[in-house]
């Protein structure tokens, strides 16, 4: 009987391979074969799910967007220790995070020049948006942030410091990263505090 092919699997592994074709080769680098070859699958076999170079692309756009998505959907918890928990997520704290930054910044900077991408490249930093305004709001709902803040001003300003401070670590190696950004992240999310969250 001929071995089913699990789907989910084959995407992860040729997800996995692109990250690391990007990461160690660059962006010059991302093509059918290259992937292909990184996977240990048959080029012409991958070929035929991407038709052209453009589609691999938009395939690892959509491939940092799941896995980080999946990761989130993990976590669990409540207020200030939850949202630093979904925050790190989108921080190169690890080789597997760094390399999805590392990834994201070689196809969104394609993305200024190439139409076909800009939708892939839009479409990830409005779900960044959107997971800085879920914080916001959870910070509020578990009164850490006060209720009167603005939440869809605070978003924007907790994009910009997250955006900021991935590249930031991106670029300076710290054995101390994580306890770093915490540290960062902490002191900017305790600024919307309310009178509650200074008692508790």
């Amino acid at each position: 009987m001929p071995r089913l092919i699990d789907h989910d699997e084959r995407n992860r592994d040729i997800a996995a391979a692109a990250m690391r074709v990007l990461v160690d080769k660059g962006l010059g680098a991302l093509s059918v074969r290259n992937v292909a070859a990184e996977a240990g699958i048959a080029a012409a076999s991958l070929r035929r799910a991407f038709p052209a170079q453009e589609s691999l692309r938009r395939f690892c756009f959509d491939a940092i967007r799941r896995a980080v998505a999946d990761r989130i959907e993990a976590l669990e918890g409540e207020g200030l220790a939850f949202v630093l928990a979904l925050l790190r997520e989108f921080l190169p704290l690890d080789d597997v995070r760094r390399g999805e930054l590392i990834a994201q910044l070689q196809l969104g900077t394609l993305a200024l020049t190439d139409g076909s991408l800009r939708e892939s490249a839009s479409e990830l930093n409005r779900e960044v948006r959107g997971a800085c305004a879920a914080v916001i709001a959870e910070l509020v709902r578990t009164e850490v942030a006060a209720s009167t803040v603005n939440i869809d001003d605070e978003a924007d300003r907790l994009h910009a410091l997250l955006d900021g401070l991935a590249i930031h670590l991106l670029w300076e190696s710290r054995s101390d990263a994580e306890v770093f950004a915490g540290r960062i992240l902490e002191r900017h999310l305790r600024s919307l505090g309310s009178a509650a969250a200074d008692r508790a």
